[in-house]
């Protein structure tokens, strides 16, 4: 009975493992295969692979393109190189997304030629003008937002207007959706919108979170000073200053490019790659109405214009229109979330300087505790220094010296209540001059 068991464990076994790779070889993607270079991969790591980061040795990438359809891509050196040469990122920025070294490197945002660096808390992506490369996708957050960028994306394409419409036909104002701002962006400035929306909305959720549970425990510590209030309110602010160096971070970040138009501009990577493609356009055309195969060179001319070799003049702010519109984009991008991080900032810091007024409170409060303890103290200390009094004149007249009151009870009565009632009335004048020195106002 037990072989039979045995072997039939075999056979489930050995049919699970065939049905796992078939699995495998179904769930293989074509980004996937077109990335390897069409060929399958090893079932053991090669030894090259071992030697390369943690990030390229065992991380997996997810690939979104504009029409919101994802794409799982291992990161080998294949990847590695289509997104250092095709993309021009190096491998010192892809040590800033790994999940490993997130401690070693703060929330940033790089512009590199083709891409975007993104480094957002969770949030770890490279943008380009065609799709996005996310990081760390087995993280709930991350997948939070795939989810949500694959949804937009998704509900942008299928919200585009048709391309063709009948001449003399008005167009559609029924329609909002087709005249979205947001569906004009171009595609690395929505996968930004979406990375920032859901970095701040975790942000404030988390703020919201926090202040609900710093009131009570504010307000338990207020009534009570306690041990275990005391540790409620020590977690509350550790976990305070980490949120509000998370959001002054990537505060600093966006505020950064909010000053610098130039950089607002290169974060625009659709409008470079028009620019430089108008640029290359309008050279080859006047090369060819000149009849020139040298490159034209344009010189400044006195009135503000740029004079060409045949004489012609061309005003040289013709793109600057085209410039402010492009950094106009991407500023009403930044400033929206910019405002939201700061409202954000702004909660937490009431949030610090409302725990630093109970902490205030509550040292004031045990400050006049130890006042009270202070004054009971100097109380006790005059009583037993007055009733040492007594036991000195009680000493005196208890040593074996034979004299002549040794045997009278009216000498007794008399040494007995005048030095109590000395003692007394020194208590009496010591509570006096502390009350007229201001050491005992409650008294």
């Amino acid at each position: 009975m037990f072989a039979r068991q045995l072997s039939f464990n075999r056979q489930l076994s050995g049919f699970s493992s065939q049905t796992d790779q078939q699995f495998d070889k179904h769930a293989s993607i074509a980004e996937l295969s077109a990335l390897n270079g069409g060929k399958p991969q090893a079932e053991t790591v090669p030894k090259a692979a071992k030697k390369l980061p943690t990030l390229l040795a065992a991380r997996k990438w997810v690939r979104v393109n504009q029409q919101g359809e994802a794409h799982v891509a291992q990161a080998d050196k294949h990847l590695r190189h289509h997104l250092q040469q095709a993309l021009g990122v190096q491998l010192r920025d892809l040590r800033i997304l790994d999940p490993a070294l997130a401690t070693s490197y703060p929330s940033a945002i790089l512009v590199r030629e083709k891409a975007l660096v993104v480094n957002l808390e969770h949030i770890k992506c490279v943008i380009s003008t065609s799709c996005v490369y996310v990081l760390n996708a087995d993280d709930e957050n991350v997948i939070a937002f795939i989810e949500e960028l694959q949804r937009r994306l998704a509900l942008v394409a299928v919200q585009a207007p048709p391309l063709e419409q009948a001449p003399g036909q008005p167009p559609d104002l029924q329609k909002p959706e087709a005249l979205h701002p947001h569906d004009e962006m171009p595609f690395e400035l929505r996968v930004l919108e979406v990375a920032l929306d859901v970095v701040c909305s975790q942000m404030e959720r988390l703020t919201g979170d926090l202040e609900a549970a710093a009131h009570p425990a504010l307000d338990g510590l207020t009534q009570r000073v306690t041990t275990q209030n005391l540790e409620r309110v020590r977690r509350i602010k550790n976990r305070m200053v980490r949120l509000t160096t998370k959001v002054e971070t990537i505060r600093e970040v966006l505020e950064k490019f909010l000053d610098d138009d130039s950089d607002m501009k290169d974060m625009n990577l659709t409008a470079r790659e028009e620019e430089a493609a108008e640029r290359a356009s309008s050279l080859s055309l006047q090369r060819q109405s000149l009849g020139m195969d040298k490159p034209v060179f344009k010189r400044k001319s006195t009135g503000g214009h740029e004079q060409l070799p045949d004489g012609s003049e061309v005003p040289a702010d013709t793109d600057s229109s085209d410039s402010d519109s492009e950094v106009d984009e991407v500023e009403m991008v930044l400033e929206a979330y910019f405002m939201q991080l700061d409202n954000t900032y702004n909660k937490l810091q009431t949030l610090c300087e409302y725990i630093d007024d109970t902490e205030d409170y509550i040292n004031i409060e045990l400050d006049s505790q130890r006042n009270q303890l202070i004054r009971i103290d100097l109380l006790l200390t005059a009583a037993t220094f007055c009733a040492s009094i007594i036991s000195v004149v009680t000493g005196i007249f208890g040593m074996n010296l034979n004299n002549s009151h040794e045997d009278s009870y009216p000498a007794f009565i008399a040494t007995a209540s005048v030095s109590s009632g000395g003692a007394v009335v020194l208590f009496i004048l010591i509570v006096l001059y502390c009350r007229h020195k201001k050491l005992l106002s409650f008294v």
